[in-house]
């Protein structure tokens, strides 16, 4: 979407401006709404649902009944925007929502976001749950530091390049997966990371909320044990994963990360991003580049 015309924009009262409300709802017990996300379910003018059938069971619950629920999804987003931006800067009130929890992680919502930053509509959060926080927080792995590689590939190839992507990074990670395709996530993880430890969340909030911290090794064989007495685990899961110790870092593994970083980025931004994940000294790592850069050279 182009940004309006200063013909359009003079179509619309100047002195009223309307707001889009970032809605948190809870990830599984209904009792973790905040007070300020009903009040604004309430009393939005539109709200943008990802998907209204599973919005409406939690108005139900508070007894709210409203109209004006909107579906706001990945298939038709893109339509409704213009419509969603017309109707901001005509003094609308219109809150968000996804299906569970924080909107717009790895959720439909950033590019609506991005399109009021463009056109100077304001924008607030109704802050609550958000299930990458709640994991990290009950995994027991280090959280001064982390990121967020969203959902992991079903694919092996790209599953594979992800975890590469991030394999010498210090910083604990932190990915969604589902329990079908587990044990082959974390077969590969290994391969990818080594023996590293990781913890499973699943069922965050609700009765049945379960956290397994291990190492790799022992977590395949939790796995593995659990299918074989058919109590295998069910659901969306988070999963939280140890960062990169200095002590992995031997010359091979250190070539490797700079050639895969050089595919892509210049050798200073190499430099500086392994420095980032790894926190080794800038000189070992500037000298071993330059050595792979000379090297292609000859051989070129």
């Amino acid at each position: 979407m182009k940004k309006l015309s200063k013909e359009d924009l003079k179509n619309y009262n100047k002195d009223v401006h309307g707001c889009l409300y970032i809605i948190s709802t809870p990830i599984g017990n209904f009792d973790d709404i905040s007070l300020k996300a009903i009040k604004l379910l309430e009393t939005v003018n539109i709200l943008l649902c990802e998907d209204t059938r599973k919005t409406k069971k939690l108005l139900t619950h508070l007894n709210i009944n409203r109209k004006n629920l909107m579906s706001y999804n990945d298939n038709n987003a893109s339509r409704k925007r213009p419509y969603i931006i017309r109707k901001l800067l005509s003094g609308i009130r219109i809150g968000i929502v996804s299906d569970a929890g924080t909107p717009l992680i790895s959720d439909p919502g950033f590019k609506l976001v991005r399109e009021c930053h463009f056109n100077n509509i304001h924008v607030t959060h109704a802050p609550g749950p958000c299930s990458v926080i709640s994991g990290l927080i009950l995994s027991g792995l280090p959280t001064d530091q982390f990121y967020f590689g969203g959902f992991i590939s079903s694919k092996n190839n790209l599953k594979k390049k992800q975890f590469l992507s991030v394999k010498t990074n210090i910083m604990t990670g932190i990915w969604f997966d589902t329990c079908l395709r587990i044990k082959n996530t974390l077969r590969i993880m290994h391969d990818v990371f080594g023996n590293r430890k990781i913890s499973i969340a699943r069922e965050l909030t609700k009765t049945y909320e379960e956290i397994i911290t291990s190492d790799l090794n022992n977590i395949i064989e939790i796995i593995d044990r659990r299918e074989k007495n058919n109590t295998p685990l069910k659901g969306e899961l988070v999963l939280i994963i140890e960062g990169c110790g200095k002590e992995e870092f031997d010359v091979e593994t250190l070539s490797n990360t700079i050639k895969y970083k050089l595919k892509k980025l210049s050798l200073r931004d190499a430099v500086d991003e392994i420095i980032i994940e790894t926190n080794l000294p800038r000189r070992k790592i500037y000298n071993e580049a330059i050595k792979i850069k000379n090297n292609r050279k000859t051989l070129n």
